[in-house]
């Protein structure tokens, strides 16, 4: 159910109704807290590969010196 369609003419109350627009303004911002976690994981994990990856390959540069 969409915020939009609890307004007038509904069967719940208005204090029904502002609780459920709460809970969906704080499940909104835990999405959003989720996806910024899932991107800053992914961006610090993309740093360590590329890390790794350079130090292998200087590792390697070395070697053929």
């Amino acid at each position: 159910m969409d915020v939009s369609s609890v307004g007038y003419g509904s069967a719940l109350t208005p204090e029904v109704q502002a609780q459920y627009a709460a809970k969906c303004m704080s499940m909104s911002q835990q999405t959003s807290y989720i996806a910024g976690s899932l991107i800053q994981d992914t961006v610090e994990i993309s740093a360590e590969a590329l890390a790794k990856y350079t130090e292998e390959m200087n590792a390697s540069i070395e070697k053929l010196l």
